[in-house]
């Protein structure tokens, strides 16, 4: 089980299930941690009774009122899950709880930006408790343009230049389509992957590919996995989680077929030399008793 953090008080929450939403989309099981001091998630994706934590949006988990790693295994037991149960958990805080507070390391941590005026006031304190707190001075970052642009040193000027920003990307230009898919997705309880922007879901690949650590022909491979497990079932069992799977590229043309031509097999076919295949017209020879497979 690995760690994502998402440091930054903008509204990370829509970015946060997309970012889910594709590393369960090659067949890992993905929990997002709401440790939103607004209690974003609740307020715009859950539909459930008081008394439950746990909600499945698709193909991504979420978590609620999880502040630590103590309250995260708590609220899972009592949704009778398991931390272990689960691949990648993503914690999403708007304020430095997720620094400050109880935490195992994190493997990835992110820091989503905007231009926002509010938002960067907040972000001054969260980066600068980052830095105390952890001693590092570097950071992966996410930018999403505004309207009116500001110039790019804007943050580092006001932080003193203590930590050193590395880009995933280039920033996000500005597309009012976010919101609009923000909304729909609050609404109706349904991830708009297929119609983010071209530079959105590059992004997306781009993160996922170093969180997992693969290359982008493994990402694709993985990706046609993923789409084909769903079609017959869950790809990920909800009760045991497996480790991240290793192939060469023979195994993987090996997998491949074997998924695109599921077979059908028609046991009723299969007769045994002492059943009444002798009667007018159905008489079988023994290399004939073979089982009849439809290529699916």
């Amino acid at each position: 089980m690995e760690l994502i953090q998402l440091l930054g008080s903008r509204n990370k929450s829509d970015f946060a299930i997309y970012l889910g939403h594709t590393i369960a989309a090659l067949g890992y099981r993905v929990l997002i941690a709401d440790a939103t001091n607004n209690s974003e998630y609740l307020h715009s994706y859950i539909q459930i009774e008081d008394n439950e934590h746990l909600y499945e949006l698709q193909d991504v988990e979420i978590l609620i009122n999880t502040k630590n790693i103590q309250e995260c295994v708590e609220n899972l037991s009592n949704s009778n899950e398991a931390l272990e149960n689960f691949d990648y958990v993503i914690v999403d805080a708007n304020d430095s709880s997720s620094i400050v507070n109880d935490w195992p390391k994190f493997h990835h941590v992110f820091y989503i930006s905007d231009n926002n005026r509010f938002n960067i006031t907040q972000d001054i304190e969260i980066l600068n408790d980052y830095v105390d707190s952890t001693g590092k001075t570097m950071l992966r970052r996410i930018h999403f343009e505004s309207a009116y642009k500001i110039p790019n040193d804007y943050i580092d000027l006001l932080i003193n230049n203590r930590v050193e920003f590395k880009l995933v990307e280039e920033p996000l230009e500005y597309d009012d389509q976010e919101h609009k898919l923000r909304n729909y997705m609050q609404h109706e309880s349904s991830i708009p992957y297929a119609k983010l922007p071209k530079d959105y879901k590059r992004l997306l690949k781009s993160l996922v590919t170093e969180i997992l650590d693969i290359g982008n022909k493994d990402f694709e491979v993985l990706t046609r996995r993923g789409l084909l497990g769903m079609l017959f079932g869950r790809f990920k069992s909800k009760e045991k989680s497996t480790k991240r799977n290793e192939f060469t590229p023979e195994e993987d043309e090996v997998r491949q077929d074997e998924r695109i031509q599921p077979r059908l097999v028609l046991n009723n076919v299969i007769q045994s030399n002492t059943t009444e295949s002798n009667k007018s017209g159905d008489k079988m020879t023994g290399s004939e008793k073979t089982k009849e497979v439809v290529g699916g």
